[in-house]
């Protein structure tokens, strides 16, 4: 059985879906918060994300849309996504960026996703 769902999203729209759709292939899960918060430094666009996606703008840029009060709050997340393979140390720049299973190239326009599952029954 083959099921296909198309969609059109504003890219805004599109991060979070996609985190909530390769969020059950991934080995540690992320909660929803999680989700929330990595969503918002995909969806940066610009020199910020050119230069360091996850450096110290890119972080105050993300704190204040997502209304953090203290800096250890985004540090606590960016600490997570470290310890779930999401966020890997680049080795010739030293910068965090995405784990390239889950990122997606600069200027894809269409993302497509599949699932293949063998279903068995217990004997």
């Amino acid at each position: 059985m083959k099921r296909v769902k198309k969609e059109v999203l504003k890219s805004a729209d599109f991060y979070p879906k996609y985190l909530k759709l390769i969020n059950v292939i991934l080995p540690d899960p992320l909660t929803q918060r999680e989700i929330d918060v990595l969503s918002a430094f995909m969806s940066l666009k610009g020199d910020l994300v050119e230069l360091d996606r996850f450096g110290t703008q890119a972080r105050t840029v993300v704190r204040k849309r997502l209304g953090f009060k203290t800096h250890s709050n985004l540090d606590n997340y960016i600490k997570y996504f470290k310890n779930k393979g999401v966020l890997v140390s680049n080795p010739k720049t030293k910068k965090l960026e995405l784990n390239k299973r889950i990122e997606i190239p600069k200027n894809e326009k269409e993302v497509s996703l599949s699932f293949v599952f063998n279903i068995k029954d217990h004997e």
